[in-house]
């Protein structure tokens, strides 16, 4: 990405970090007013390419939009784009801390916007990965939390189910420690099974045909679970019809190849 440039943060005045962007960024601003910024900022972040012009173009403008809902959530967001994109631990560690101290701000301000907890529950898992099994837990409760409040102010958001979805499948592979571990700290056991898991897939399906590569993915792996071979061949091959342009969908298409292979045997 480039040379390094030093900035202050958009949650501190005194916090000044490094991090890669290009060489020219940041040597002219075209001012442009909230909705402007959000439409192009928006319109850039659809491509995969320009996601980082996009967070680019938001930190141009944190001073003047720092205290505006939909500038505060875009940002956290981009963070977590900054976050998908690079592949240094520091760096990623670096973005998921911000994008969630950002994300913390908007569910603040906007507690009924379900972007805010979107974002936020997203970067709660990012945040997450340097995380300790008893942190790894808390974060986990707090994901399923936000998510949820997400869920009941955006119903019809398909990326929220695929969420969810996740979230239930990773649930119902935990190990009895990571189970004892949750009942002790936090007083419950999360619980979920790979049905609950694929009903959230199916409806990202129903809102969305063809939403992800990585959501026919984890259909495939639900129905291999549960021991429908021709439902979890269907999806496979669904799955490898989709391009691949994103880090997640490459990860996906390796994970649909091994499931197509073990479904063979």
């Amino acid at each position: 990405m480039g040379k390094c440039l030093r900035y202050v943060t958009a949650n501190t005045d005194t916090e000044e970090q490094s991090f890669p962007v290009p060489k020219e960024f940041n040597t002219h601003v075209e001012e442009l007013n909230l909705d402007a910024l959000i439409q192009r900022a928006d319109n850039l972040r659809v491509n995969e390419s320009r996601k980082v012009e996009s967070f680019e173009l938001l930190c141009d403008h944190k001073e003047k939009f720092r205290d505006e809902i939909e500038f505060i959530w875009r940002f956290a967001r981009a963070y977590g784009d900054m976050y998908e994109l690079s592949t240094n631990t520091q760096e990623k560690k670096h973005y998921a801390n911000i994008g969630k101290t950002l994300g913390e701000k908007a569910i603040m301000r906007a507690p009924k916007n379900g972007y805010c907890h979107l974002w936020y529950a997203v970067l709660c898992g990012y945040v997450s990965e340097f995380e300790g099994l008893q942190n790894k837990i808390n974060y986990g409760y707090r994901f399923k939390e936000h998510l949820d409040k997400a869920i009941e102010f955006l119903p019809e958001e398909p990326f929220l189910y695929y969420l969810k979805g996740r979230y239930c499948y990773a649930v119902s592979k935990l190990s009895w420690i990571e189970r004892k571990m949750a009942a002790t700290l936090f007083g419950n056991i999360p619980s979920s099974t790979v049905q609950e898991a694929l009903q959230n897939f199916l409806k990202v399906e129903e809102l969305q045909p063809g939403f992800s590569k990585s959501n026919y993915m984890f259909m495939a792996k639900c129905y291999a679970d549960l021991n429908q071979i021709d439902s979890a061949m269907k999806f496979c091959n669904l799955a490898v019809l989709l391009p691949c342009i994103t880090k997640e969908d490459k990860d996906a298409q390796k994970e649909v190849k091994k499931i197509s292979t073990s479904l063979k045997r």
